[in-house]
């Protein structure tokens, strides 16, 4: 190898190591981007809701907005004494604009004094307040009722007789 080879191989080395460090810090500044509406939207429901389901109502109460904490936990008073909440899933979200979006909850529930598991859909009304996403109320939509307290008959189911064939012995 001769003096020359030596510099332009150092030349080419150098240019290869300008090359990758723009490389990297342009494929870095892509990773540092603060998380979209949604995303952050998406993570504030399912700490508020996973929150509650484990019973941590202090928690899940941050994530309400100020006016709608009283609420909030008043209707999830039964939760973890008379109600086991088993299962929550998001099952839907939309944004209604900048500010506002509705998340669909599918709550599995039983009551603590029988074994049915129940499912109840809660529709919740959040918004973006200061760059932080509260809830500001919510509804059941569909499924059984009960899930917040709602005054619900209590069906006992009448026992029915023998549902078996006649047993007849052959001697």
């Amino acid at each position: 190898m001769t003096l020359q080879s030596l510099r332009n191989a150092g030349l080419k080395s150098l240019a290869g190591m300008v090359l990758l460090g723009a490389v990297a810090s342009v494929t870095q500044a892509g990773c540092m981007q603060p998380p979209s509406r949604t995303a952050r939207l998406t993570e504030a429901a399912r700490e508020m809701n996973l929150a509650a389901r484990f019973g941590r109502m202090d928690l899940a109460a941050e994530h309400a907005a100020s006016g709608a904490k009283g609420h909030f936990l008043r209707r999830r008073a039964q939760w973890g004494n008379d109600i086991r909440v088993v299962d929550v899933e998001l099952s839907g979200l939309s944004l209604k604009d900048d500010t506002n979006a509705v998340v669909q909850v599918d709550v599995a529930w039983t009551r603590m004094d029988e074994g049915q598991l129940r499912t109840t859909r809660v529709g919740q009304q959040w918004q973006d307040r200061e760059g932080a996403w509260r809830l500001v109320r919510e509804k059941r939509i569909a499924g059984d009722f009960g899930l917040f307290g709602e005054a619900v008959e209590d069906v006992q189911t009448k026992p029915h007789g023998d549902v078996h064939f006649p047993t007849k012995v052959i001697r």
